[in-house]
């Protein structure tokens, strides 16, 4: 009878291993918020840095991924046919967690940024920065985590009365 039972058992095979559960990427969503705008920080400072010095380090689009790569780059692209180019700092007035994932570290955050000290000047260094322009932009932004530091994978207009 034994030897029925193992031979049974081996004909069955092993049980099934359970699936591994995730590991979260941030411990709390307080954590996964302060990553995303410690990494939006970052990127303002190194947009800064480029707008003084084209050779700054680091790039801006560093930290960018997805839609926010490519709008970047179209950005640029429009900049350089036009002949025109942004003067100044900007700065972030107010950022606001909107969703956050710590399992998985996506975060979607809103940013006022405020852009009343850059100007847009042409290849002869005139301000032809367009009149009345509001300064102060509203924000949607989706962080991704796909490595370190976290990736700004979209940013969009957002109708947020935050600013």
């Amino acid at each position: 009878m034994a030897a029925s039972v193992i031979a049974l058992t081996g004909c069955l095979g092993s049980a099934p291993e359970p699936a591994p559960t995730p590991t979260a990427v941030f411990s709390t969503e307080e954590e996964a918020f302060a990553a995303a705008e410690e990494t939006y920080r970052a990127y303002i400072d190194a947009v800064n840095a480029r707008y003084s010095d084209a050779g700054s380090d680091p790039d801006p689009q560093s930290f960018l991924v997805g839609s926010a790569l490519e709008d970047d780059l179209e950005a640029i692209r429009s900049f350089e046919e036009l002949g025109i180019r942004i003067e100044g700092e900007s700065s972030i007035l107010h950022i606001a967690a909107v969703v956050t994932d710590p399992v998985t570290g996506d975060t979607q955050i809103d940013v006022c940024l405020d852009s009343s000290r850059t100007r847009v000047v042409n290849a002869s260094g005139q301000d032809v920065t367009m009149p009345g322009r509001d300064p102060r932009t509203s924000l949607r932004v989706a962080l991704v985590v796909l490595g370190d530091p976290m990736l700004i994978e979209r940013s969009v207009t957002s109708e947020s009365d935050e600013c």
